[in-house]
């Protein structure tokens, strides 16, 4: 092969055509683009190649290698590029050697560049090489395979089926998403028609609008489709379809994303079924529920606020908070809406106004929605207040009568010792009047004397009254009646969570008793039973009824005094609640003992007090934990007790024999003596039981004893019953400031002789005496 070089022409051949030839070669060679190398094989002596000399290189070479060819042209190309791989060395000396050539591409490191090589052997030992540059090829090559890479990462990882459809409408392209959504494999999905794949009730509008996007009716749609499983099961998915066009508008495939929204569509219908749930529990609360915006107006509410505010729900829809709130209550509804609008929250209660005008009382308790949205709660406490006011207004009467009671027991015992002191009053003033002549001047002292201390008696007698000490109003009383009576009392008196229940007898015996006393022991037994029931709901039932009581029956009751057979009226009162263990029972009368606080009601021993006052007993029936039952007993009566009694009339009549006067105050026993004597006894004096007793057992011609009831020692009825064990004859009469009935009840049966109230006059004793001794 000729050389050719920039200084130097080919050498001079004889003929001027091979001269023309190699001219134009060398133009060609010095203004060809692609680089051009020659190259010498130089072989070890085995004739394996171990390297290649550079013989020449063109322009291009320079320019595409950067070497130049004053610093190649002669060296070997382990010189000029130390770094050379050894393939190509091996590559290219086959080529010089064999005469094979060869087509590669290949990155060199050195020059960090992509070059496409074309090597032939135009004589043995020595090949040429002509190459271009690829490398922009090379890298813009690499860029779309990354890309393209990427997207089949991003078409293949996607979480929605993504389909190319073409246009005869089968799928063309699938991800693998779609396969796995429509349960099958890509060879089964590729080439399918879509419509398929629709469930049959969507198939005829699938394939329509599909039709459509491939006519270029329309360019994109948006919906929901159902669609069937290989399977045969079925999925909902939406579908969003865009018709892709290339630059002349023809159609290039549509291009359809389809994601799984089976579990929304679930989690959406369930959210509706809640939402409607929720709608309805707000409509069938029972209590009132009020939504309200920003300013305070209601944008919604439920039949309970309806009902309790008395507005129609259009109307409510018109009105605000303040307009449902009196004047007072107005600084309370701006403090809880601050704290509603800081904390989310508030609640409290207060009273507001119904649409008649009423005031009434809610509990409310309110909680932030949204930023411009608020949720009230509602419960209508208007009965509950009225309740507890009305409970508090009992409260405070049951402890003024109990202060009552207190200085009732002040007042007993102040007129106690005011009637024996009258005693003395009255009994001197009257012997002093029978003793003085009419002339004396001395006579309207007396009568003063003696007017003045009737009005202090009779001022005794309402203190004792008051004391509960007196006289009993005694009727004939059905005692269904009274309890029916009390029943709006007994109402409002027990917690709200008490249910009273009646079991009433009917016909039931009329009870000779205190109508008042009565009340005011079922009013105690009524309200006990519901602070026993506390806080949780229960009953208390009240039952009445008549039952024939045993001797054996009517020993298992609170009372110490022996009651008689026979039929008796029952009133019944029974709690759901706590219960008693025994020894609570056993201390249930004892005065001041309670389970509760203190200041409630007459207590339960004035309840027996009351009881006994009636010759009626109290069986109570009790367990922890499963309530208790107070079962009061009243003889039947037969008609009203009639306690009033005229002033006897005074006559001649007087006694004879010994008579024992039996008092703790010296001044009684002196105008008694006198009294006595006046009426032609012979009198001994005793200042206590014990010492009557004695007196009574060493003399045997007494005739009647006269006795104090309350005294020191041994007091009255105590010292009666002493009497009677010496003498069972023995004719007593019982003095007392107390009435006539309270005394004579606990008497009854057992041989009282009289009774003489104090203070007393003459006239009064002369009765008494006249119809016990006769």
């Amino acid at each position: 092969m000729t050389r050719f070089t920039e200084d130097q022409g080919p050498e001079q051949r004889d003929t001027s055509g091979k001269a023309d030839s190699e001219v134009l070669f060398r133009s060609l060679f010095a203004t060809m683009h692609e680089g051009f190398a020659y190259h010498e094989i130089i072989c070890d002596e085995q004739g394996a190649p171990v390297d290649y000399r550079y013989l020449d290189i063109n322009p291009a070479f320079e320019r595409l290698t950067g070497l130049k060819r004053e610093t190649t042209i002669g060296k070997t190309v382990r010189e000029v590029i130390p770094g050379i791989e050894e393939e190509w060395i091996q590559t290219f000396g086959r080529v010089a050697l064999t005469g094979e050539p060869v087509e590669r591409e290949d990155y060199v490191r050195e020059f960090d560049r992509y070059y496409r090589a074309k090597a032939y052997s135009p004589e043995r030992n020595k090949f040429a090489v002509v190459f271009e540059e690829i490398t922009e090829n090379k890298r813009a090559m690499r860029d779309l395979e990354q890309r393209e890479a990427q997207l089949r990462v991003l078409f293949d990882s996607s979480q929605a089926g993504i389909i190319m459809i073409d246009q005869a409408g089968r799928i063309s392209v699938a991800n693998q998403r779609m396969a796995e959504m429509l349960g099958c494999n890509m060879e089964e999905l590729i080439g399918s028609s879509y419509p398929s794949h629709l469930h049959p009730d969507e198939q005829g509008d699938g394939d329509q609008r599909m039709r459509q996007l491939l006519r270029g009716e329309i360019e994109f749609i948006a919906t929901e489709r159902h669609y069937i499983r290989k399977d045969g099961g079925s999925f909902w998915g939406f579908l969003s379809g865009r018709r892709h066009e290339d630059s002349d508008g023809r159609l290039i495939s549509l291009v359809g994303h389809i994601t799984d929204i089976t579990e929304l569509k679930k989690s959406v219908a369930a959210l509706r079924e809640s939402e409607e749930r929720f709608r309805s529990y707000i409509q069938h609360a029972p209590i009132g529920i009020f939504i309200a915006d920003e300013s305070g107006r209601y944008i919604d509410v439920n039949p309970a606020a309806c009902s309790i505010t008395g507005y129609g729900h259009e109307e409510l829809l018109t009105l605000s908070i303040p307009d449902l709130l009196p004047p007072e209550s107005l600084p309370w509804a701006e403090q809880n809406f601050r704290l509603l609008l800081e904390n989310g929250c508030s609640s409290g209660e207060a009273a507001f106004k119904r649409k008649n005008g009423e005031i009434g009382h809610w509990s409310l308790g309110a909680s932030k929605l949204s930023p411009t949205r608020f949720i009230a709660f509602i419960t209508d406490i208007t009965a509950r207040k009225q309740a507890e006011d009305d409970r508090h207004k009992l409260e405070q009467q049951l402890l003024h009568a109990q202060k009552l009671e207190s200085l009732g027991v002040l007042a007993g015992g102040i007129a106690h010792d005011f009637n024996n002191i009258l005693t003395a009053i009255i009994g001197n003033a009257e012997l002093a009047l029978m003793r003085l002549a009419p002339e004396s001047p001395v006579l309207d002292n007396l009568h003063r004397i003696e007017n003045a201390a009737a009005r202090a008696a009779d001022l005794a007698r309402q203190m004792l009254a008051y004391s509960g000490k007196g006289r009993f109003v005694i009727e004939a009383i059905d005692l269904n009646r009274l309890v029916e009576e009390m029943g709006h009392m007994l109402e409002v008196s027990i917690s709200k969570k008490a249910i009273l229940r009646y079991n009433l007898c009917r016909p039931l015996p009329a009870v000779d008793v205190d109508a008042t006393q009565i009340r005011q022991i079922i009013m105690n037994l009524v309200i006990n039973a519901s602070e026993a029931i506390g806080d949780k709901s229960g009953v208390v039932a009240i039952t009445t009824g008549f039952i024939e009581c045993s001797e054996g029956y009517l020993k298992d009751v609170w009372l110490t005094d022996p009651l008689s057979e026979g039929l008796y009226v029952f009133l019944e009162i029974a709690d759901t609640g706590c219960g008693m263990d025994k020894e609570t029972q056993g201390k249930i009368f004892d005065p001041f003992f309670t389970t509760k606080f203190t200041g409630r009601g007459l207590g339960m021993a004035a309840v027996l007090g009351i009881i006994r006052g009636h010759k009626g007993a109290i069986k109570i029936y009790s367990e922890p934990g499963k309530g208790s039952s107070f079962k009061v007993l009243l003889p039947v009566g037969t008609r009203s007790a009639d306690l009033c009694s005229g002033e006897p009339d005074a006559d001649a009549w007087s006694g004879s024999g010994v008579a024992l006067l039996v008092d703790d105050e010296e001044t009684v026993r002196t105008i008694g003596s006198e009294m006595l004597r006046e009426l032609g006894f012979e009198v001994i004096t005793a200042a206590d039981g014990r010492e009557a007793v004695e007196k009574f057992r060493v003399r045997h011609d007494i005739s009647v004893v006269i006795l104090d009831l309350t005294m020191p020692h041994m007091d009255g009825e105590q010292c009666f019953r002493e009497l009677r064990q010496i003498d069972a004859n023995v004719k007593v009469v019982m003095s007392s400031g107390f009435s006539e009935y309270e005394v004579t009840q606990k008497f009854t049966g057992k041989g009282l002789a009289g009774f003489i109230q104090k203070p007393y006059k003459l006239s009064v004793l002369q009765a008494v005496l006249r119809n016990c001794v006769q």
